[in-house]
């Protein structure tokens, strides 16, 4: 009887230890915002958790204190129990009494080890971590009770702890403040739109907020040749055309040409004059105050800075030479992507427009890129049928000998022109495994976009490439392309990032 009652014992005990293995691993992975936000919504468990996770080290040292009095406790009374169990089996055995003693020993601690490591170790730490939140709040109350009853024992372990920690330059863990990288947060927010179902569309905005911190007027502004200007020098039906035309609300106001702005009109204010019936307005009258800036000036700081003074244009000046105008509107689309007016009808071209879906196929077993290449060809040949599709596979395979079109991270655009194609066609194919294509960066590829354009129309080859290059430096959108297990959610993916990541 006394044997099963200490083998209870050990199991009580493997038992606590697990509990205490458990409250650790979740305390160290609980995050502080979440208890933060429970405990403002009025959760008494997360107001002591907050309080806990304040004090972490003490914590910790008592759950450390627990895990080695229970561990010492089961080797005391765990193994000699199983041990003396074992010895009465092995009654008998061949070889004598001492060596049945030796066997039931070594069989007792491989077990009591065994059932130690399972069950006080593994599955409560892979518990712990997968449910840190509702496992810390459980225990919350018992580890406050728990360290309230051996607080001196605690307090001097901790203390020595910490004593030692300092004459090593360490500071406390509840001090030392997790500070994220940029990419560490873009690849934080790629994970959580993984697991947690999180919009693409609401990451690929705060892709572009990421990015804005470095965007400059440069990449924003409309070029000198894009703008439509009024001028002094032009009577009224002239400069009234220019207003027709193009729709806008504001224009700037030059001398003759866009190198003499002297300011800007807005189209209410003339609206609005009191303009003698039969004359035209002096558009010198209606001027307003054109603010210059400079091509490399921050978008970020210019964006604070037009919506408190009230600014909606500067025009874009270096070395005294005009080189375009900056909205508040062209800085918002650096964040949002195109918006249109009644006006300004959306563009006439998208990825989308010259993606054969057909041609998608998210998981091809590619044995090098010659393969990939003929595959891709192929694919698109079968949905189109548009074009001679060994013809297509020469000219591919011919740029390719010329210069590998693998751009880094795992992605390659092999590409060519027919003379005898009608229209731009694309293909994409996911690698069931990376294969080897030379890169700049030497990463195997795995996504391959195939490009076929006219010969008559070199432009749309670049519109095409530059997009695809584009849309493939996002992190977050290659890990949602390499991730997804259908070709219509790859596709639904790629229309959602080719919408917002557009510029």
């Amino acid at each position: 009887m006394s044997s099963i009652a200490h083998i209870l014992g050990a199991l009580g005990l493997i038992a606590l230890n697990g509990c205490f293995v458990l409250a650790e691993f979740a305390l160290v992975r609980v995050r502080a915002s979440r208890v933060e936000v429970l405990a403002r919504q009025g959760n008494a468990r997360a107001v002591l958790l907050q309080k806990i996770l304040q004090d972490l080290e003490l914590y910790l040292s008592a759950i450390q204190t627990g895990i080695t009095m229970a561990s010492l406790g089961l080797g005391w009374i765990g193994q000699p129990a199983v041990a003396r169990l074992l010895s009465g089996v092995l009654d008998g055995f061949p070889y004598g009494n001492v060596a049945a003693h030796g066997v039931s020993l070594v069989v007792a601690f491989a077990l009591i080890t065994f059932l130690h490591i399972i069950f006080g170790e593994l599955l409560p730490r892979s518990i712990g971590i997968q449910r840190a939140e509702s496992v810390a709040l459980w225990a919350a109350w018992p580890l406050k009770l728990y360290c309230v009853a051996f607080k001196p024992l605690v307090k001097v372990l901790a203390g020595t702890s910490m004593r030692i920690l300092r004459g090593l330059k360490f500071q406390r863990a509840s001090e030392a403040d997790p500070h994220f990288s940029e990419e560490e947060v873009r690849l934080l927010l790629g994970s959580t739109d993984e697991k947690a179902g999180f919009s693409l569309e609401r990451l690929m905005l705060i892709e572009n907020v990421f990015d804005f911190g470095a965007a400059r007027v440069a990449d924003a502004m409309v070029p000198k040749e894009r703008v439509a200007f009024l001028s002094r020098d032009k009577g009224w039906e002239e400069n009234l055309a220019v207003i027709r035309k193009r729709h806008f609300s504001r224009y700037p106001l030059c001398v003759n040409t866009l190198d003499s702005v002297v300011g800007y009109v807005h189209i209410k204010d003339i609206l609005l004059a009191s303009v003698p019936p039969g004359s035209t307005p002096d558009l010198g009258a209606f001027r307003r105050d054109l603010p210059e800036v400079s091509p490399g000036d921050s978008l970020q700081k210019l964006f604070q800075g037009f919506a408190d003074r009230g600014v909606r244009m500067a025009v874009v000046r270096e070395r005294k030479q005009v080189l375009g105008l900056l909205s508040l509107e062209d800085i918002l689309e650096e964040l949002v992507g195109e918006i249109h007016d009644e006006f300004d009808l959306p563009q006439a071209w998208s990825l989308m427009d010259v993606l054969i879906p057909a041609a998608v196929d998210v998981g091809v077993d590619v044995a090098d890129r010659e393969f990939a290449i003929r595959f891709l060809v192929t694919k698109l040949h079968q949905a189109t049928h548009e074009f001679d599709a060994e013809e297509a596979f020469q000219a591919v395979w011919e740029r390719e000998g010329k210069f590998s079109t693998a751009v880094g991270r795992g992605i390659a655009i092999p590409h060519a022109r027919l003379p005898s194609l009608m229209r731009p066609l694309v293909a994409i194919g996911r690698a069931a495994k990376s294969f080897q294509f030379p890169a700049p960066d030497a990463t195997p590829v795995r996504l391959v976009f195939l490009v076929l354009t006219p010969t008559a129309t070199p432009v749309a080859q670049l519109k095409i490439l530059a997009r695809i290059g584009s849309l493939a430096s996002n992190e977050n959108l290659r890990r949602r392309l390499l991730k997804t297990k259908s070709r219509e959610h790859f596709i639904e993916i790629l229309r959602t990032a080719d919408t917002v990541l557009a510029t």
